[in-house]
């Protein structure tokens, strides 16, 4: 099974300090920035816990050797929000500080006509869209006007934060110099004004808020950072892909999807949605048990795998599945401080034309319902797999007799889970109702943090949770 022709070695981890001359250069490359998930880092968790985005940050080439002129591909690898220290101080001030170093390695290395791709998980994601905003609205800056990001960006927080309409006037005047079509940073990126500046934006199950229980935050509705709508795939992105979780029902995970403009479709802009059985880590990775991330990342590799060189070999190694393809019971998300989150099944996938949404069939190894229900009634819905992914799914290596299979079969007696992918007809698209205990329920959740305590996501299990086995709870 291959993903490319390429025979370059598999890249290892490039970070930020990699830099180049001036903007005179004869070679395109590739900039590729990978965003993971709060309290993720892949640098230093066991390789059975990567997250899909640290596993493409190591799969991605050298360089790609399938035309006659290679080209490089450099990655930087973010860790996540929150993975440095405690969690309240990171979310969201460490989202602006990744935000902005994503933005500025891209501004350090990018020379008119390379290719920029942005990859991110939960919010992580949200972190690619925002980087991703940034372009769309003052392109990418030279080193020397990067001097004046700070302020840029400055200027930004404030009108994200300011509700006083003659503020927001004015600071907005105030970017014009930056966010007009003709600003340095616009020219550098796209001088015709009509082309893509980002050619990919991939991303597993995109959530905007912190996605701690709301009481655990002291914030109530979390507002789109830059003031910018975080909702539209920008004119300036070439191809869009986006891999929900189906069984996700923690109202502080809501996803974020895309929405496509008619501009967009117009330049031939490509959008892809598309929903998966399982939880929110399930999507995106992070569980030791991680067949239904498996299928996802397979996913994600086949959309780009002709635009980016990945390493193929490195990819399937890490594939040990515990269940028959599609089969695996997703992870119980509601254990320790979680459990007290409220209940919000996510709305069924939608035909909206500006959505772009499909289903995977793995999903149809679940019987799903209402989805199941929705697919008969839209078979059009229904994702046709690639090449890649047929081959794929048809040499999954399920073993019964595996040791691994022995183990998880033999925990799943002990501790059963209940798919948490079965919604009743009736629950479909329940909106989110405060809670009338809000203030009993942040009281009691504030007593467990005491006992657990809450850093990063993987945090020992509380024995307060009945699933304490599953208590490894990531974004």
């Amino acid at each position: 099974m291959t993903l490319t022709a390429t025979n370059s070695p598999s890249s290892t981890l490039r970070g930020q300090s990699t830099l180049h001359g001036g903007e005179n250069h004869s070679l395109m490359k590739r900039l590729i920035v990978l965003c993971d998930g709060t309290g993720q880092s892949g640098l230093s968790q066991e390789r059975s816990e990567y997250t899909n985005i640290m596993r493409l940050a190591r799969s991605v080439n050298f360089q790609d050797d399938r035309k006659n002129q290679p080209i490089p591909q450099i990655v930087s690898y973010l860790p996540g929000v929150g993975s440095d220290a405690n969690i309240f101080s990171q979310v969201i001030d460490g989202l602006f500080d990744k935000i902005e170093s994503g933005y500025g390695f891209i501004a350090q290395n990018y020379q008119p006509g390379d290719e920029v791709f942005l990859f991110g998980f939960s919010r992580g994601a949200y972190t690619a869209r925002m980087i991703a905003t940034l372009i769309g609205e003052i392109g990418i800056l030279d080193r020397k006007d990067m001097d004046s990001f700070a302020d840029i960006c400055s200027a930004y927080k404030e009108i994200g934060a300011s509700e006083d309409t003659a503020e927001i006037a004015k600071l907005k005047s105030k970017l014009f110099r930056w966010t007009d079509p003709k600003s340095p940073g616009k020219q550098r990126a796209d001088p015709d004004g009509d082309g893509f500046t980002i050619k990919c934006i991939g991303v597993f199950d995109t959530v905007s808020s912190i996605g701690l229980p709301e009481e655990m935050t002291f914030t109530r509705g979390i507002r789109p950072l830059f003031g910018v709508s975080d909702k539209t795939l920008g004119k300036h992105v070439e191809k869009g892909y986006h891999a929900l979780a189906l069984g996700e029902d923690r109202a502080d995970w809501n996803c974020l999807k895309f929405e496509q403009t008619d501009i967009g479709k117009q330049k031939g802009q490509i959008l892809k949605q598309c929903w998966f059985a399982g939880t929110h880590s399930d999507i995106g990775g992070g569980f030791p048990e991680h067949d239904l991330a498996d299928i996802t990342l397979m996913w994600m590799a086949a959309q780009v795998g002709d635009i980016l060189s990945l390493d193929s070999e490195y990819l399937s190694g890490f594939t040990q599945p515990v269940a028959p393809w599609g089969k695996q019971v997703p992870h119980n998300p509601r254990t320790g401080v979680f459990e007290f989150t409220i209940t919000t099944p996510r709305e069924p996938p939608s035909t909206d034309p500006k959505t772009a949404e499909c289903v995977h069939p793995s999903v149809r190894e679940q019987k799903i319902n209402p989805t199941e229900d929705l697919l008969q009634k839209y078979p059009g819905l229904l994702y046709n797999l690639t090449r890649l992914e047929e081959e794929w799914r048809d040499n999954w290596p399920y073993d019964p007799q595996s040791p691994q299979v022995q183990l998880y079969e033999e925990k799943e007696k002990k501790t059963p889970v209940k798919n948490s992918l079965d919604v009743p007809k009736s629950d479909a698209g329940v909106k989110r109702v405060k809670s009338t205990k809000s203030s009993n329920r942040r009281s009691l959740i504030i007593r467990i943090m005491s006992v657990v305590g809450v850093g990063r996501e993987d945090t020992a299990p509380s024995p307060l949770s009945p699933n304490h086995r599953r208590s490894t709870t990531r974004l």
